[in-house]
């Protein structure tokens, strides 16, 4: 395969547009996968997460422990005429130790990634596709252990969403992540059921994949020193979450809180590990 071309130009000025546009949301039920917000309606999510893994399913044989904590937001707006942004930022906290017991850290921003859905119907289910970008802008990939790759990506997506009531709802994702250089593109998949007991609380799980294109220019063990950051891989991770929402006044937001654990159950040269996280929710 031939070396891909990297896109730089104006880092900067996308980034802070990025930034500035991820924050707009922010001063603004999280919407299920397909469900697109209605027009100034949205929904934030500010959470902090701890991550540990102490095997690699693959060959490396110098691998000890992989920790990290971060802290994220995500948000979600809805345009008006059946389109919404959404998007994301994490600062991590890194430390990865090998089979000697020495540790590489690192610190900083990751990725920001930004997108646009829009909903196409919503019977006799929701039909709605995504465009999103992740933008490397924030950090220096040359560090020892960075919290990204440096590399671009582009992924297109294509959700369905269906109402079950009283018995919940179901969701499917099925999507193609383009890397804009030398890691693998990879096919993106996910299932997801989730069940309110009532108005407050509520139950979700998804499974939640990676499988690579096989496409990499080159897959060695690890590009840029972190095991997150493999070229090639592939992954599935169970995510189970309980969530509380506040009652809230007429016309007002609603509050949240929810607890999230996620178990990387499958893969191929990646980590193998678990999150545990907890976030405020807010709906408007």
């Amino acid at each position: 395969m031939s070396h891909k071309n990297k896109i730089i130009s104006k880092k900067v000025v996308l980034c802070m547009l990025g930034s500035s546009i991820l924050l707009g949301l922010f001063s603004h039920q999280s919407y299920a996968g397909a469900w697109v917000a209605d027009k100034g309606k949205g929904y934030n999510k500010l959470s902090y997460n701890t991550y540990n893994a102490d095997e690699f399913e693959g060959d490396n044989t110098d691998f000890g422990e992989f920790d990290s904590s971060s802290t994220t937001l995500y948000a979600e707006y809805g345009l008006g005429n059946n389109f919404g942004l959404f998007g994301s930022l994490s600062y991590q906290d890194l430390e990865q130790t090998d089979s000697s017991d020495v540790a590489t850290t690192g610190n900083g921003f990751s990725d920001l990634e930004l997108g646009v859905k829009y909903q196409w119907q919503a019977e006799p289910f929701v039909l709605t596709t995504s465009l999103l970008v992740k933008l490397p802008y924030l950090y220096d990939e040359n560090k020892p252990l960075p919290t990204g790759n440096g590399q671009e990506d582009v992924e297109f997506k294509v959700l369905v969403g269906k109402s079950l009531y009283p018995y919940g709802y179901l969701g499917v994702e099925a999507g193609y992540r383009y890397r804009a250089d030398a890691p693998s593109d990879e096919y993106r998949y996910l299932v997801e059921y989730g069940y309110s007991f009532n108005k407050n609380v509520y139950v979700r799980t998804k499974l939640d994949g990676i499988l690579s294109a096989k496409n990499a220019d080159d897959a060695p063990l690890s590009q840029t020193g972190s095991l997150l950051l493999v070229p090639e891989f592939d992954l599935g991770k169970l995510e189970m979450t309980v969530g509380y929402n506040f009652d809230s006044n007429r016309g007002g937001s609603q509050w949240g809180l929810e607890f999230t654990y996620t178990d990387e159950i499958y893969g191929d040269n990646a980590l193998q590990g678990e999150t545990f996280s907890l976030g405020i929710t807010r709906v408007f």
